[in-house]
C-alpha cells in the first residue's frame, strides 16, 4: 500500500511539473510499476489532469459572472444618476465576458 501512496504523491508532481503522458509513462517504467497496471494508472493520471483544468476553468468563469453581475449593478445605478456608463457598460461586461469563455477554454480545451 505505500508504494500506490508514493505513485499518487509522484502524479500530483508530475502534473504540478506539466509532464505530459509519454514522460509520465516512463517515469512509471523507470520506477518498476508492472506493465500490465500501467494503462490502469495513465487512465486514473489523465482523470486527475482534467479534474485540475476543469477546478481552474470553473473559477474563471465564477470570476467572470461576478464581474458581469458588478457590471450590471453599477450600470443600473449609474444610469439613475446620470453619469457616462459607458465604461462600465461596456468595459466591465466583456471583461466578464471574456474570463467566462477563458474558464470554458480551459474546461473543454
Amino acid at each position: 500500500m505505500d508504494n500506490a501512496i508514493t505513485i499518487q504523491q509522484k502524479a500530483k508532481v508530475w502534473l504540478d511539473n506539466g509532464l505530459n503522458d509519454q514522460q509520465i509513462e516512463a517515469e512509471l517504467v523507470a520506477a518498476g510499476t508492472d506493465q500490465r497496471h500501467l494503462p490502469d494508472m495513465l487512465k486514473e493520471i489523465k482523470k486527475l489532469r482534467n479534474a485540475r483544468k476543469t477546478a481552474n476553468g470553473l473559477i474563471y468563469i465564477l470570476i467572470g459572472a461576478v464581474v458581469c453581475l458588478l457590471s450590471c449593478i453599477l450600470t443600473m445605478t449609474s444610469s439613475y444618476s446620470n453619469g457616462n456608463f459607458n465604461l462600465i457598460l461596456y468595459g466591465f461586461t466583456t471583461v466578464g465576458i471574456i474570463l467566462v469563455f477563458i474558464g470554458l477554454m480551459k474546461i473543454f480545451n
